[in-house]
């Protein structure tokens, strides 16, 4: 999946207050090899959870995924919130919400988009996030769209049509794509909807957590009504499909949100979003080897045109 962390807002409240930390004097400031590699290790896990979320989705429902996703990021970003001092308080309305659009819809969206497309195909269309964002940001924002977004745009489209071009098979629909590509801009909204949010809180891991509770507003009722109903795998999964899905929480959520909230304070943005263009390369990757799926000759040359347009687009267009 498309990554959330990497437009993780701050806000005023949170369930999660922690207490006023003393100003400490200033360093020296650090080498940036590290950060990036931060970054760098943050795409290989995303791009790995989509792979691992193919293998999982083999015994599992989308909704099952989807809801094991959301436990494992609330348990364990908010017990590190804890451990580091948090106290529980009344949270933001607006993190909840935007927790509900990302990871919360583009979430289950993702899932059901993968469950039905192949794997390669998911991660080469996580790249048109950055499209979508930046034409949300010139619709909603007024900012300007300049000759080169123009340009990115269009081959991002062009890019998007290849890989999904002839899409039937035994892995691959056009449905699946289309939820995929649903799911990006969803992701994309809340890029941009956050934007509009004041950088206050200092602790991006607390915000974080309670983002991931925004996302259990949305996974609650959905995992949990299937469950209800009996449209659940859940009892009939070997423990290796579920602990895989315990896995995709952690590659997909805790891990990478640990690795860019710690990097992201030391690159600039600008810098970071190019990084994070190596997912759709990662997912591709992994998901070849992973779960022996194939590139044809067009499908390929799509994924190097949205990639493309992915790099291009994040070097004129800077995530607040």
């Amino acid at each position: 999946m498309s990554s959330v962390a990497d437009k993780t807002p701050r806000a005023r409240a949170d369930p999660l207050r922690r207490p006023a930390r003393t100003s400490r004097p200033s360093a020296r400031k650090p080498s940036q090899a590290v950060p990036v590699a931060m970054l760098v290790a943050a795409s290989a896990c995303w791009g790995l959870a989509t792979a691992l979320s193919k293998v999982a989705l083999a015994q599992l429902t989308p909704l099952d995924l989807f809801g094991c996703e959301v436990c494992v990021g609330v348990v364990c970003l908010g017990a590190l919130a804890l451990s580091r001092g948090a106290r529980p308080s009344r949270p933001s309305l607006t993190l909840l919400a935007l927790g509900a659009l990302e990871p919360g819809i583009a979430f289950v969206l993702f899932d059901f988009g993968i469950y039905h497309t192949a794997a390669t195909h998911a991660s080469l269309l996580l790249s048109t996030e950055a499209l979508f964002t930046v034409s949300l940001a010139a619709l909603l924002l007024r900012e300007r769209l300049t000759g080169r977004l123009a340009l990115a745009l269009a081959a991002g489209v062009a890019g998007s049509v290849l890989v999904a071009w002839h899409a039937g098979g035994e892995h691959a629909s056009l449905l699946g794509d289309c939820l995929v590509v649903m799911a990006s801009l969803a992701a994309a909204g809340y890029a941009v909807l956050a934007r509009h949010i004041a950088p206050e809180q200092d602790d991006p891991i607390v915000v974080s957590a309670v983002q991931m509770l925004g996302a259990l507003l949305i996974a609650a009722p959905l995992t949990g009504g299937s469950i209800v109903v009996g449209a659940t795998h859940l009892d009939s999964a070997d423990l290796g499909h579920l602990a895989l899905a315990v896995t995709v929480g952690l590659t997909a959520t805790v891990v990478p949100f640990l690795l860019f909230n710690t990097a992201v304070s030391h690159i600039p943005a600008m810098r970071a979003g190019l990084i994070l263009a190596l997912v759709p390369l990662f997912g591709a990757g992994a998901s070849v080897a992973l779960v022996g799926e194939t590139l044809g000759a067009m499908q390929a040359a799509g994924g190097v045109l949205v990639i493309a347009a992915a790099a291009l687009a994040a070097s004129r267009f800077e995530l607040a």
